[in-house]
This record gives C-alpha cells, structure tokens and sequence, in this order.
C-alpha cells in the first residue's frame, strides 16, 4: 500500500476555505502523497496565498484566463500521477484518516475502481448540519451496475460528492473529460463512466465534509437539479449500462419527488437559520 495518491484541488475564488481544503489534504497520514491545485485565474488571492506556500507536496498550475468548471476539473485530475486520484472542491474538507483508510480499500478489494465514504454536512461556518450522510444501504464491494442502478432507484448521487470518493488513477484518467451537459450530475456522470469498469467499495466511515453554503439555498438549485437528474437518468437509461423498466423509472421518479420536495423543506429551514446568526 505505498502507491502515490493524488489529492487534486480545483479552485477559483476559494477564499477562504481554500487554506483549510489544502491543509486537511497535506495533513494525510499517508504518504507518498501530492496535491495537485489548477489556480483558475482567481480575483480574490487565492492565487496570491497559494503562492505563498512551500510544501514539496504541494504543485499549484496557475491558469493565465478562467475556463470552465468542467474543464478546470479534468486539467486537475489530467495533471495527476498518483495510482490513487480524489479530487476535492476548495471548499470541502476530508480527515486526516481518509487516503490512508480508502487507499486500503481500494488496493485490498479486487477490480474496484473506486471507493467512497460517508461524508457530514456542515455550513458557511464549519458547523455541522449532518454528521453522517450517503450510500444508504450500500456497503462493502459493490459492482459498478449495481451502484449506479442505486442511483438512479433513489433519485439522487447515493455515492456521494468527489471529497467522499477516491478513485483509481489509471481509470479515472481513462474517463476523461468530466462532463458538463448536466453541472448538476458532473460527479456521478464520472462515477457512471469509471463504474463500467469494475465495482466501487462502499465504506461507512465519515472520511469527508460536503459544505453547503449560503449561496446554495436558492429556488434555482433546487429545481434544477430534478431537472438534471431526469437528463442524466434518460442519458444512462439510453446508454443500456443499466437494466431499467418501466417500474424502475417509475420508482426512480418516486423517489426524486420525493427528495426534491424534503431538500426544498431542509434547505429553508437551514437558509432561515442562517439569517437568524447573520
């Protein structure tokens, strides 16, 4: 278990999240370990306080014009040497446990491409709102039609965003690029594409902190997202890499009315919160 793993961070405007992303990321207990930022040509010094870092870990690309998230995602992930890839948001965070525990997982279970854990919700402010999230009843190796037929059963990325997965670098790059027809889905749309080549290990162990923040809590979100899970879903459906009647879609659209309907709700309630401490 001493293969390199490659932490990648794309980023624009990560201020201020961007120094506690980048520590929890060279924090890991496990090594040999780079973290691999694309700097995409920032206004608010993230790049300024980038460049003031001297880690040998650490490998920063600064972009000279913004291009698009999806594209800033593959140059990160393309920039990558590692046996092991997890790409991070600059806003999220992971433990100091997590490469060691999910390099384990991967490296012991035969033709998995990727792992992911269970991550805990917190806001603008680090405060926790959940402390354990995702997977459901997944656990242990899962193969990889089985996990995205989850999915789409439960109307919603039951794996669970970049900063709860780790994946297998060599796959991973042969995934590429990340796909930005549904901005929405782009995580789980990879997780589809990487699971067509072998099984993910689910893992119960909180590795991962999703922020969620104030900016997030808009109507546009909420109803964009059932929009681009139907996009997504018919994509995939299409595609024959899942078996998929007439039940299933009906479940499936069950179940993301479902959640769209106790997101909208919980997201209100945590918007309200917010404004009370503003």
């Amino acid at each position: 278990m001493t293969g390199l793993a490659s932490i990648v961070i794309p980023v624009y405007n990560g201020m201020p999240y961007l120094a506690d992303a980048v520590a929890s990321a060279l924090a890991q207990d496990y090594a040999p370990l780079e973290v691999v930022v694309i700097e995409n040509h920032s206004t608010d010094g993230s790049a300024e306080w980038l460049r003031a870092q001297d880690d040998p870990r650490l490998r920063v690309v600064y972009r000279s014009e913004t291009q698009p998230a999806a594209d800033n995602w593959t140059q990160a992930v393309a920039e990558s040497r590692g046996d092991y890839v997890k790409l991070m948001c600059a806003d999220d965070l992971i433990e100091r446990t997590t490469l060691a525990t999910q390099v384990a997982d991967l490296a012991g279970t035969p033709g998995a491409v990727m792992t992911a854990s269970r991550r805990r919700i917190i806001d603008d402010g680090g405060t926790v709102l959940k402390a354990s999230h995702g997977l459901g009843r997944l656990r242990g190796a899962v193969p990889g039609v089985d996990a995205v037929r989850d999915c789409l059963l439960a109307g919603t990325n039951t794996l669970g965003e970049p900063a709860a997965v780790l994946f297998d670098g060599p796959t991973v790059r042969g995934c590429l690029p990340w796909d930005p027809t549904w901005p929405y889905m782009i995580d789980v749309e990879m997780y589809a594409r990487v699971l067509r080549h072998g099984s993910v290990v689910c893992d119960p162990a909180v590795l991962a902190s999703f922020r969620v923040s104030a900016s997030s809590w808009s109507s546009t979100l909420l109803d964009q997202q059932p929009v681009q899970f139907r996009g997504w879903r018919g994509d995939v459906v299409a595609s024959g890499q899942v078996p998929f009647g007439g039940l299933d879609m009906w479940r499936s659209e069950v179940a993301l009315r479902v959640r769209t309907a106790a997101r909208r709700v919980y997201f209100k309630k945590v918007a309200r919160a917010a404004a009370r401490t503003a």
